[in-house]
């Protein structure tokens, strides 16, 4: 087998018995993931994987070139995070909170990493949803080199050539968008590498996944939002959104270049393509490549998670509930769709599991007479007459569960709730669309409606509600509760596919992982505090399956998967940045022999 430029300068950097050779994969993976080992001191200060700051010891700024560079003090890694933590509250609006922990990355990784995963509560609301919503509306004005890779319409027939200029060789997991539809804001083109950013920065903080494996990319193929393109600041393509088949041949050929540059079993995950789009390319991908929709599947797992939840709290069965989602696109169509896989793994028939399912579009109620009817939605078509208002639908089906994603904010009136509240003692509200601006009603408006006998979940925070001196808190439906950990299982055991039935694996690790007391306050999800260790629980969850169905390229299988991921994770704690040295003894010489006259 011929080795690359790049597989030879590994081999020849370490010795054997450190590599592992993939030959399913035809690549070489260097086993240790958390090297630190510095080879040059122009990576010391300049590299942010590497730099420490004034957590480089005196011998290490000595022996790397770099002492005289910092003051004379040394600070651990704790003292750093808690000096990133002063900075971070200093700043009181959210968008400079974003703008210092953005720079606290690119100069310091491990100490940026650590200061969330330490204070998620804290900061998830700024690096994820409801703040990465603002960076995205503003990402060309606040834009930093290096921040991922962009792929043009214009590199077609190059995007291999492209993706080679990736400053690290060993990728192993991918996030790509093509800012067709990002949160509740639409198209933003270019701008939307700040959503993928903020979610490979969550598969670190909160999954473990190492940083130097993953690689956030933006399919460049122009926009269609005409603020952008009149903005004279927007760094994307000035363009129509390219479709049809053009755009489907340049997916393609991104695809094929993926695996072609890292590897057969690279995770490609999908992030907020427009609907019509994100259903195409699951059906296309989903068993061709280790392909994951997080908008369609980590949604679908979360919102089954919730159900499940509410089954466990109110004591009821969930085939024998009437459900009504508001809104046509992935997540709510995502969600049902694993709903129903859910009933059906119960003994229910598909006429059986759908018949209790109800999908309120635009348009009204999705009824077999409904325009535009696809393949995902139609067996949740009825046959009734149509129902135009949402008010009428809620109060002729009586739903028991209600959950909306149409980033549309006030969608669930006030009537919506007092009528939910009427038919059902504790009613189940979801309100998922983000930012915190675009949720389908507040929890004030949630509790204060059914007179704090709502069950509320959203997929952005909000503060408590006090009404009549009693406390209300809720539960926050986030993808970060999945997606971390998913692709913690999925990188650790190099998944070939991911098949539907993972997620419902992961939808009952996360309702089962809820604690009865938490439980008991309404919430459905456990609290974002538990994050770290729920990423882990869910990988296991991932990596079981994958073992138990064939599904890993990781030949031998570890005896213990538990610890083999643990080894995987990565350290949240500085390393040595020298390599070890080691005494050798003098050696004897030999007298050199004297020179030999050669008479001529």
């Amino acid at each position: 087998m011929a080795l690359t430029r790049i597989e030879l300068t590994i081999f020849r950097c370490f010795p054997r018995n450190q590599l592992k050779i993939c030959h399913h994969v035809k690549r070489f993976t260097h086993l240790d993931l958390h090297s630190e080992i510095l080879h040059n001191n122009t990576d010391v200060l300049m590299n942010s994987r590497f730099n420490k700051g004034l957590g480089f010891s005196i011998r290490e700024r000595q022996l790397l070139g770099i002492h005289g560079l910092m003051p004379c003090s040394f600070r651990p890694i704790e003292e750093m995070v808690a000096v990133a933590k002063l900075n971070f509250m200093a700043r009181k609006d959210p968008l400079g909170q974003y703008t210092y922990l953005m720079s606290l990355r690119q100069l310091h990784e491990r100490c940026f990493f650590r200061f969330i995963s330490e204070n998620t509560e804290l900061a998830l609301p700024i690096m994820y949803t409801p703040t990465v919503g603002s960076a995205v509306t503003l990402f060309s004005t606040v834009y930093r080199s290096g921040m991922g890779m962009y792929v043009t319409i214009y590199d077609r027939g190059h995007i291999f050539d492209v993706l080679k200029n990736w400053r690290v060789p060993n990728v192993r997991g991918v996030c790509v968008t093509d800012g067709g539809r990002i949160l509740g804001l639409g198209d933003m083109g270019a701008n939307g590498m700040g959503i993928v950013l903020g979610k490979l920065f969550l598969y670190t903080a909160l999954g473990g996944v190492p940083p130097q494996l993953l690689l956030p990319i933006t399919l460049d193929v122009g926009t269609d939002n005409q603020m952008l393109l009149q903005d004279p600041h927007y760094v994307g393509a000035r363009l129509e959104r390219i479709k049809g088949a053009e755009y489907d041949d340049f997916v393609q050929e991104f695809m094929e270049a993926v695996v072609d540059c890292f590897g057969d079993d690279t995770l490609i995950h999908f992030e907020d393509f427009a609907t019509p789009n994100a259903y195409k390319f699951l059906r296309k991908y989903q068993n061709k490549y280790t392909y994951f929709n997080d908008d369609i599947q980590g949604t679908a797992a979360i919102g089954l998670a919730g159900f499940l939840a509410a089954e466990r709290l109110l004591k009821y069965k969930l085939q024998d509930q009437v459900f009504l989602f508001i809104g046509a696109g992935s997540a709510c169509v995502g969600i049902a769709n694993l709903l129903v896989k859910e009933l059906r793994g119960r003994g229910l028939s598909k006429e059986e599991a759908c018949k209790n399912i109800y999908i309120f579009e635009m348009n009204g109620l999705l009824t077999t007479e409904s325009k535009g009817l696809n393949e995902d939605t139609c067996h949740f078509a009825k046959h009734m007459e149509p129902i135009a208002k949402l008010e009428e639908a809620v109060d002729k089906l009586k739903p028991a569960i209600l959950l909306a994603a149409t980033g549309t904010a006030g969608v669930i009136s006030e009537q919506v709730l007092r009528s939910m509240a009427q038919h059902n003692e504790r009613p189940v509200v979801f309100a998922l669309s983000n930012p915190t601006s675009n949720a389908e009603c507040t929890a004030e408006q949630a509790f204060q409606h059914t007179e704090g006998r709502v069950i509320f979940s959203s997929g952005s925070p909000f503060p408590p509600v006090v009404i009549d001196g009693k406390r209300f808190t809720t539960g926050q439906a986030n993808n970060c509760l999945s997606f971390p950990g998913i692709a913690l299982g999925a990188l650790s055991l190099r998944a070939r596919h991911l098949p539907d039935e993972i997620y419902l694996s992961v939808a009952h690790v996360l309702a089962n992982y809820t604690s009865d007391e938490h439980l008991q306050t309404g919430n459905l999800y456990p609290p974002i505090s538990e994050v770290n260790d729920l990423s882990f629980s869910v990988a296991m969850s991932v990596a079981s399956y994958l073992e138990n169905n064939n599904l890993s390229n990781l030949h031998p299988l570890p005896k213990d998967v538990c610890k083999f991921i643990h080894n995987y994770l990565y350290r949240l704690t500085y390393g040595p940045s020298l390599p070890k040295t080691w005494k050798y003894p003098k050696f004897k010489r030999l007298p050199e022999k004297p020179e030999q006259t050669v008479e001529c």
